[in-house]
């Protein structure tokens, strides 16, 4: 009977374990995708808030329609390495089971629309990925590497 009543106190014991543990990675997940949800937001944010920022989206959107200087260069790659690092970052949680692929799914598409979106950031895309060797191989960065592929192909000879 003792005995009987020891394996009970160890099961209830490990469903207890098991059920803490199940909430602690509910609550790891959930506070990793309200930190990727932040960073996703930071730029918009700055958009909104700031009129240096808001100035380089036209110059993203359409930069053959307005000068862009070595300041906003340099601005642009900024925000081109922001999302980089902000897709790394959702690349890891996705890996560590943080996210799910519904998710991750999500923010590759907006990552990927955004080549779309914001002509004027290309080539900062396709230099930073081909100075940084971690990212080449990685599904998350297919666009960019599709991206960086095309612009090496030499396209078709002129004819003169």
């Amino acid at each position: 009977m003792v005995e009987i009543v020891g394996v009970i106190g160890i099961v209830a014991s490990m469903i207890l374990i098991a059920a803490e543990l199940r909430k602690t990675n509910e609550i790891a997940a959930t506070r990793a995708e309200m930190a990727l949800a932040a960073q996703h937001n930071i730029l918009n944010e700055r958009r909104a808030t700031n009129t240096d920022v808001a100035k380089l989206f036209p110059k993203l959107e359409s930069p053959e329609a307005h000068l862009v200087t070595a300041t906003d260069a340099s601005q642009i790659r900024g925000i081109a390495r922001h999302q980089i690092n902000f897709l790394r970052s959702v690349q890891n949680a996705y890996k560590d089971e943080l996210i799910s692929r519904r998710v991750r799914d999500a923010y590759v598409l907006d990552f990927a629309q955004s080549i779309d979106r914001w002509p004027g950031i290309r080539e900062h895309y396709v230099a930073i990925y081909r100075e940084t060797e971690a990212l080449h191989g990685l599904e998350e960065f297919a666009a960019i590497a599709e991206l960086a592929a095309a612009e090496s192909t030499p396209g078709p000879a002129s004819r003169d």
